[in-house]
């Protein structure tokens, strides 16, 4: 009868190998869960945007203040210039009010190194039944 004798040495080496694999897999998926929430928060904020803008026709103010005020917690923040508001353009339908978000999330682990971010952007276009 043949014994077999397991080398301990191969079970470190197996480790080695596979073990900078597996953390890269887990480091990436931190950092893609992380920038989906982030693109969720920002969905929801222009969604908001939106839903003011259908009340309010033509206040921009209002609709960027209502976006800031839905992003308040995200860090780093938002900024005017990252949201773009087209209100009353004419369109087939009736006037319309576009609505634009983009932001630039940080990745923790990026392939890139320390500092990369990826930019996401969030629309939605919204029809103002009442005119503007």
């Amino acid at each position: 009868m043949n014994v077999r004798t397991k080398q301990p040495a191969q079970s470190v080496v197996e480790m080695t190998l596979v073990l900078p694999l597996l953390l890269f897999l887990l480091l990436g998926m931190v950092d893609f869960s992380l920038a989906y929430n982030r693109n969720v928060i920002l969905r929801n904020a222009v969604a908001e945007g939106g839903y003011f803008a259908a009340q309010n026709p033509g206040n921009e103010a209002g609709v960027r203040s209502q976006i800031l005020q839905d992003l308040s917690d995200l860090q780093p923040a938002v900024t005017n210039s990252d949201i773009t508001i087209t209100a009353c353009v004419a369109s087939t339908n009736g006037p319309e009010t576009m609505i634009e978000i983009g932001y630039d999330h940080p990745m923790l682990f990026g392939m890139f190194g320390a500092g990369s971010s990826i930019r996401l952007t969030n629309s939605t276009v919204v029809p103002q039944f009442g005119g503007c």
